[in-house]
């Protein structure tokens, strides 16, 4: 099976403090609902999450993003997640959500994450599909967080 790992980077400035902001993206399933496509975020353990997504098609491929993954904090400005094994797992994730103040009553917020789904696919297609995945990797951060700023702000 082919992995089509993706590094992907962006931020949002929300009007809202840092403590705020940390304590709603530390609460994962309550912030999970801004993540566009996502079937569900279920609590499994301690700080451990398993997130299935809605079947996603390109062409001749489709794909239902499913992982478990782990989160770690430091209870003010870091959080940390990655893949743990988990049954019918399909994809890797790994990534890191960092809080910090921007200004008076502001706070900006920056998520890196590198997300590798498995897919079985011809080897013709692996390129459409890696450049498929960038796409919607990008895509999916930006609207997540344009989502959170929403939900914070409103």
């Amino acid at each position: 099976m082919a992995k089509f790992p993706t590094e992907v980077e962006r931020s949002v400035t929300v009007r809202v403090d840092a403590a705020r902001a940390y304590e709603y993206l530390w609460d994962v399933v309550r912030s999970s609902a801004c993540i566009s496509g996502l079937e569900s975020c279920k609590r499994i353990g301690n700080s451990t999450y398993r997130f299935r997504y809605q079947e996603r098609s390109a062409g001749p491929v489709s794909l239902t993003v499913r992982y478990t993954a782990r989160y770690e904090g430091n209870g003010k400005d870091r959080i940390t997640f990655a893949t743990v094994p988990g049954a019918g797992d399909n994809t890797e994730v790994a990534g890191t959500i960092r809080v910090q103040p921007s200004g008076a009553g502001s706070t900006r917020i920056v998520l890196r994450q590198m997300i590798a789904p498995e897919t079985p696919i011809p080897r013709l297609l692996q390129g459409f599909l890696k450049s498929f995945v960038e796409k919607e990797a990008a895509e999916g951060l930006r609207q997540y967080l344009a989502h959170v700023k929403q939900t914070l702000e409103g």
